[in-house]
């Protein structure tokens, strides 16, 4: 719920999240090209399989509701591209590890590729002459390897959203996993809240990213779509040129719960101590404070951020002192309290008192429009963050 984005915006970078590399700077291409219509084989395996049909990469989940048995296979979807190896292999030239900018992340599902494609056709392009796009490789023996790469092919093929990433392809060529991303130039939130070599965030940006993460989150969360986002931290929430938000990395997502049930599987996924509800509101105090959720190098009282500066939340007098030193004569008071206010909302003890995702991004958006009254103008103009 809302206090899950606030969690996602504190979050580290680690193993769970797509993260720029800490001697990777962010790369500076862009791709917007639209989606390409793949055939369902391009040199390919066939990746259309039965529900009942087993991986030789992970056993499949099963389930008897309709949307749990879709996910024990991989759907085909239209928008979707599906590459061959060779093709990847071309467009990320050869994916060496020894070219310079070449590997821009990697985690224990494996590393990360800047590639290039032609827009139009998506065929593998020189660099310079295409666009550029991010190639996640699978490693064979993570052992959610297979599981997490179907779930991102079966809810990104289903979603679009301004403010989720766009899958552009996958490839499953015998024991090859691959996904193929629009490319995110200005990297991953976590990168840049965290890293001290480079220009820090200004409060209104951070306030974008926050309205625009908290979309995306509402969007999944709308009754028509009902996703549980379940790893949402600052690493797995990707910029792009003009440092819009977008949600990356379905592997831990899943269906909410089915008409007539009222709970969801208690059954711990995603990353340690980001996966419960109040993450939204995680994410929040990493952007006022500029610190992880988490960090064991703080001394132990002050290592879980929310228990520590819960107090300073409830105090206009004290909330200064937890505010990020970067962004200090950026923002008004007034703004900052209200985010604090909003933090707190987002981390009540009771599930039913807290903001829903579609509140979080009105509280957010009226923030904005306190520190900069000509913020309504845009916010008029833009899409709703259901939509």
């Amino acid at each position: 719920m809302a206090t899950l984005i606030f969690y996602w915006l504190i979050s580290s970078v680690n193993c769970m999240g797509l993260r720029f590399s800490s001697g990777s700077a962010p790369h500076s291409s862009s791709l917007n090209g639209s989606h390409c219509s793949g055939s369902a084989r391009t040199g390919c395996k066939n990746v259309g399989f039965s529900a009942t049909g087993k991986s030789q990469f992970s056993e499949i989940a099963s389930g008897s509701d309709d949307r749990e048995e879709s996910l024990g296979r991989i759907l085909k979807w239209p928008n979707l591209k599906v590459f061959s190896f060779e093709e990847l292999i071309s467009a990320s030239r050869r994916f060496r590890y020894d070219i310079q900018g070449l590997v821009i992340g990697k985690g224990c599902f494996g590393p990360v590729y800047k590639g290039c494609l032609d827009e139009n056709t998506l065929t593998p392009a020189k660099v310079g002459y295409g666009m550029a796009v991010a190639i996640k490789m699978f490693n064979q023996d993570y052992f959610r390897g297979f599981e997490e790469w179907q779930s991102e092919v079966n809810f990104l093929g289903r979603l679009s959203h301004p403010n989720l990433v766009n899958l552009l392809g996958y490839c499953w060529d015998e024991d090859k996993l691959l996904l193929v991303y629009e490319f995110m130039p200005k990297g991953s939130l976590d990168y840049h809240l965290f890293r001290g070599n480079i220009t820090p965030l200004s409060w209104n940006t951070r306030l974008k990213i926050a309205i625009g993460a908290a979309r995306g989150l509402a969007f999944l969360h709308a009754s028509e779509n009902n996703v549980i986002f379940s790893d949402f931290k600052a690493s797995n929430i990707l910029l792009d040129g003009n440092y819009n938000a977008k949600i990356s990395d379905f592997g831990f997502a899943r269906w909410g719960p089915f008409e007539g049930e009222s709970h969801v599987s208690t059954r711990v996924i995603g990353t340690y101590d980001y996966a419960a509800p109040e993450y939204i509101a995680t994410v929040l105090l990493e952007i006022l404070t500029g610190m992880r959720a988490l960090d064991t190098n703080r001394p132990q009282t002050m290592q879980n951020l929310v228990e520590w500066t819960k107090p300073c939340l409830s105090s206009k007098k004290k909330l200064k002192a937890i505010m990020d030193a970067k962004i200090e004569g950026q923002y008004s008071l007034e703004a900052a309290w209200q985010a604090a206010k909003l933090t707190l909302k987002c981390l009540k003890s009771v599930p039913e008192e807290r903001p829903s995702m579609k509140d979080v991004v009105e509280a957010l958006e009226a923030i904005e429009a306190i520190q900069n009254p000509q913020f309504a103008a845009y916010i008029s103009s833009t899409p709703s963050a259901g939509s």
